[in-house]
């Protein structure tokens, strides 16, 4: 009898060289169309890899030349390295882990031309593209009828004005019933008739004295106490009467809170100010906008590893159980070096505990990156995760020179707006947490030169020719508070550049038309100076307190006791 069946030994070896042949030769397959497939999505543009080589013991991966196209210039790549190399831990892969010891990027370059367009055939797919138009046009505010608008308007001034007024009449009835004349002569004739009973029966006896002192003490504490409320009547005075200060200032500040808002709906802002937000605004805030969606996105997982499966795994972290349709395996790198070169610059990099999850690292990611030749910049990133709901993260990069060869301005309805060439300058420091942002960025653009859409109106080529004159643009963007509704501000010297291509004469039409609108709304409210009067009642309250305060320290100012 033969206990070892020899054949299904040789079977099963066979299926084995099969499975791993397959795997062998179909895994780069697998690995190409995931990384194209999932790049491509999270970019908005193609993201594109020549090959992928494998080497089995132990387990590597090289990724040969990879490529991805820049969203707003499709025919040029954003990111283009060589080659990527870098060692798995195999045995981490049935734990639905990848983690690489170090993971090298040679070849680095950006802004290289592309053969075909990048862009994405019908867009991304799980995500809207960002609405980047501007409306280039400035309002034919000589046909504007500023009356209706007015008539029109839910002014604030009325609604300020109804509130005062509303206040007005609850503090009168509710000083009425305060100050009720009745009830308080009732109180003071009972303290008086105490006094004169006890001041009687001392005059006829003074050992009454010693006998009344309890009562005398009676009378001091309920004396007292009717002046300790008083006082807090007095406070209470000073209070509303500062409410409704504050309420008129409002109120007088109304107008000009109403010809804001009309002049705003012009798409002029107050006067011609702030035409920088409204055309250069919608083109920068994005961005802002989309990283943090980004972040918002982040989803914690629940950690479901018992106490024996996290000893067994201390030598390389945490280990952490991921539901089925989740999209990414948890990957850790653990360093990262980074280089590449072009004739104008030269790159080095390096980063450390990179992870997709990046609180199961354990510890803080770090990313590095220089620039020095031609092209000079210099990028910090640090984000540090102490659990799913805890983030706390920090950017700083600098660019003191880069050279710009084609850089999106706006998005019009006519065509786009480009700088061609400039030197660009920038500052951009913040910290960003899972509530809240707070980034500052300043950046500039010496020398710049500006191609347009050709047939543009008189006073838009005007802007385009002014810019490409200037010496330099100056911006500064700022997204400040919550971060699910930030505060975005965008401040420039183009500013003035729109102000004086539409000339002295649209400047005097805006003018005319906010006079206009101010005169219309003044005619709206009505006379207000008659909400001032509310001072003559206070007077007389205080009046009333104050006397009634010295009646009860006369009567207090007699005990003797």
């Amino acid at each position: 009898m033969k206990l070892i069946r020899w054949w299904g030994i040789a079977v099963f070896f066979v299926l084995i060289l099969l499975i791993v042949a397959a795997w062998y030769l179909l895994a780069p397959f697998l690995i190409k169309g995931s990384i194209e497939e999932m790049g491509s999505e999270a970019l908005g543009a193609k993201v594109e890899l020549e090959s992928v080589d494998l080497s089995l013991f132990p387990l590597g991966v090289s990724l040969n030349h990879l490529v991805a196209a820049d969203p707003n210039a499709p025919m040029s790549n954003l990111f283009d390295a060589q080659k990527i190399t870098f060692a798995v831990d195999s045995s981490m892969l049935l734990w639905k882990k990848v983690i690489i010891d170090e993971l090298t990027i040679d070849g680095v370059k950006s802004g290289t031309q592309r053969q075909t367009s990048g862009e994405l055939p019908g867009g991304r797919k799980s995500a809207q593209a960002v609405n980047q138009m501007v409306e280039l046009a400035i309002p034919d505010i000589g046909q504007v009828d500023v009356k209706s608008m007015v008539e029109k308007a839910d002014l604030i001034t009325i609604k300020r004005i109804n509130q005062l007024k509303s206040s007005q009449g609850q503090m009168q009835q509710q000083w009425q019933t305060a100050l009720d004349k009745k009830a308080f002569e009732k109180r003071v004739n009972d303290i008086k008739a105490e006094y004169d009973r006890l001041a009687e029966r001392a005059k006829k006896n003074k050992l009454n004295l010693l006998k009344d002192r309890d009562d005398w003490k009676k009378l001091k504490k309920q004396i007292d106490e009717e002046r300790q409320q008083i006082a807090s009547l007095s406070d209470q005075l000073k209070a509303d009467k500062k409410q409704l200060a504050e309420q008129l200032k409002l109120v007088k500040n109304g107008p000009g809170d109403d010809l804001d808002a009309i002049m705003q709906k012009l798409g002029l802002g107050n006067g011609l100010d702030g035409l920088v937000d409204k055309y250069l605004g919608p083109q920068y805030t994005p961005w802002v906008k989309r990283i943090i969606q980004m972040v918002k996105e982040v989803k914690p997982v629940e950690d479901k590893t018992t106490q024996a499966e996290e000893e067994a795994y201390v030598q390389v972290g945490k280990k952490v159980y991921f539901k089925d349709e989740q999209i990414f395996p948890e990957i850790l790198v653990k360093k990262v070096l980074i280089s590449g070169s072009d004739q104008q610059w030269q790159l080095n990099g390096n980063g450390m505990n990179l992870g997709y999850l990046p609180w199961l690292t354990g510890n803080p990611a770090k990313l590095n990156l220089k620039f020095n030749g031609a092209k000079d910049a210099k990028i910090d990133l640090q984000s540090d995760w102490k659990n799913p709901q805890t983030m706390q993260s920090t950017v700083d990069i600098s660019v003191n020179r880069w050279p710009v060869e084609s850089m999106s301005i706006m998005q019009t309805e006519k065509g786009p707006w480009m700088l061609t060439s400039g030197d660009f300058k920038m500052s951009l420091k913040g910290e960003l947490t899972l509530q809240t942002i707070d980034l500052n960025a300043s950046f500039s653009i010496a020398s710049p030169k500006l191609q347009h859409p050709e047939s543009l109106p008189d006073w838009q080529l005007a802007l385009a020719q002014s810019i490409s004159g200037q010496s330099q643009l100056d911006f500064n963007l700022s997204a400040t508070g919550a971060l699910e509704s930030p505060k975005i501000r965008l401040k420039s010297n183009m500013e003035k550049l729109f102000q004086n291509v539409m000339g002295a004469q649209l400047k005097q039409k805006a003018e005319k038309l906010k006079d206009k609108a101010k005169t219309i709304i003044s005619e709206k409210v009505g006379d207000i100076s008659g909400l001032e009067n509310f001072n003559s009642n206070f007077e007389k309250w205080q009046a009333e307190i104050n006397n009634k305060d010295e009646l009860l320290k006369d009567i207090l100012g007699k005990i003797k006791i």
